[in-house]
């Protein structure tokens, strides 16, 4: 008898489940979003734009013309790279690079010797580029700070 009431019950839970599919066709709503689509608002897209969308990356439109670019965002930007700063196991270290005179840091980030030693902090200072790091090794690893260096 048991096994008459478990097939009852599946054909129920069936019939239930394709009447849920047979109406969101009858709607001409998918019953399902396709693998790999975007769940609710698409991303980069204005507010309204359907779902499904194919999501398309913004890009940036610089008017032509001799009065449309900044000569001010037009600098040289130059990277300096500052000197390998030792940092001890289980120890924390600073390296930091400066850019020459009249110009300033507007970006930078750093390097490490091995895969132990990680940074906790990355930002700019006067006319610097400052990073720290944390050595989680046993043997004595390095990192250096490097600098985007812009002209004032």
């Amino acid at each position: 008898m048991k096994p008459l009431v478990l097939t009852a019950l599946a054909v129920a839970v069936a019939g239930v489940l394709a009447s849920g599919t047979v109406a969101a066709v009858a709607d001409g709503k998918p019953s399902h979003k396709p693998v790999g689509e975007p769940v609710g608002e698409p991303v980069g897209k204005p507010v309204g734009t359907p779902v499904g969308t194919p999501n398309v990356k913004p890009t940036v439109v610089v008017p032509h013309g001799p009065a449309a670019v900044s000569p001010a965002l037009m600098a040289a930007h130059d990277q300096v790279v500052g000197d390998w700063i030792d940092v001890d196991p289980g120890a924390n270290g600073v390296a930091v690079v400066s850019c020459p005179s009249g110009e300033v840091p507007t970006g930078g980030g750093g390097q490490t010797s091995a895969y132990r030693i990680f940074f906790t902090d990355s930002y700019p200072t006067d006319n610097s580029w400052v990073v720290r790091g944390t050595n989680t090794g046993t043997a004595t690893e390095s990192i250096r700070a490097t600098a985007v260096c812009t002209a004032l």
